[in-house]
């Protein structure tokens, strides 16, 4: 687990303060729980301050050393998404009474990549579901070949017209299932961020290697600016987006805006849909949202997935 190499205790469990990652943007329980421990001067026998590359004073997390049971685990209070201005001072009371206290410093993104890996690592083991009964079901059962293929070639293509090269770009996946279309990514080269607010689709792509623990979460795009740096992608893409009718038109409105957000300027969009009148609602939220764009009509005999595509650049600031 990379928060044991992050923070040197070997194969020590660790649990994270909060329930789930989205839960990470207001730390609730991280806020309350530091405070409870503060005021009731519980003593601990090691505490690990977590600093950012700003040096000692950027206190971005701090495990505790605890014991149930007789196991011992570490504790881990995390502030990287949240950034609560009284965490520091939290840190340093809990601190006053550790018998011993140490400093490990890293960047957010590597402990950010820790704090991912851990809510896929207990997903897939079951541990942030009520009484999952999902069995791993097949491979083959779930995950298309022929449609990986001709994603490939759609993207290829874009490549080749675009003079873009996928694999060099940071890129972000919306609305990414499962991973099946995450591996047609993977195969020119890319290493994209996924998310889903669908739980259940990330397990399963998770349990089936498609998509890489540390990259991966449950999280709605209608909340991406409260977890991402505006502009720190150079592409955002979604494949087959949810259904898209005039009565949620303002939803994805949202969501797009939200993508513009992250996206950095002469970023590229790539969308596809299943329905021709899904794509153009799509084009219209783009346009009042100020991106530049064209629909591609990638229309098989099959007719089932990825039939239309939206291209687009974020050629300027989101209108």
């Amino acid at each position: 687990m990379l928060f044991n190499d992050l923070l040197g205790i070997a194969d020590e469990p660790v649990q994270l303060i909060e329930r789930s990652f989205s839960d990470q943007k207001t730390c609730k329980l991280t806020r309350h729980c530091l405070a409870e421990i503060v005021r009731s001067g519980i003593p601990f026998g090691e505490v690990i301050r977590i600093t950012g590359p700003g040096g000692p004073g950027e206190l971005i997390g701090i495990a505790v050393l605890e014991n149930s049971e007789g196991q011992d685990f570490r504790m881990i209070f995390a502030n990287t998404v949240c950034k609560d201005p009284g965490f520091t001072d939290l840190g340093a009371g809990l601190c006053e009474h550790a018998g011993n206290v140490r400093t490990v410093e890293t960047t957010d993104s590597q402990f950010m990549d820790a704090i991912i890996e851990y809510y896929s690592i207990m997903l897939v083991n079951r541990m942030l579901c009520d009484q999952c009964i999902s069995a791993k079901k097949p491979f083959s059962e779930i995950f298309s070949e022929s449609r990986v293929d001709r994603l490939t070639t759609l993207l290829k293509t874009i490549e080749q017209s675009g003079n873009t090269d996928f694999a060099g770009m940071d890129m972000l996946e919306i609305c990414c299932g499962n991973g099946m279309a995450t591996i047609a990514l993977s195969e020119l080269g890319c290493d994209p961020f996924c998310l889903d607010s669908d739980q259940c689709a990330i397990c399963e792509g998770l349990e089936h290697g498609v998509l890489a623990p540390h990259r991966s979460a449950v999280l709605d795009a209608i909340e991406l600016s409260a977890f991402f740096d505006a502009e720190s992608f150079d592409c955002v893409i979604g494949f087959m987006l949810g259904a898209i009718y005039p009565f949620n038109k303002d939803l994805w409105a949202r969501i797009m805006s939200e993508s513009a957000v992250l996206l950095r300027e002469n970023g590229l969009f790539v969308f596809t849909v299943h329905k021709e009148e899904e794509i153009v609602i799509l084009k219209e939220v783009m346009d009042e949202i100020g991106m530049s764009g064209e629909i591609i009509d990638n229309r098989d005999d099959a007719g089932v997935y990825d039939q239309w595509v939206y291209l687009g650049r974020k050629e300027g600031s989101v209108g």
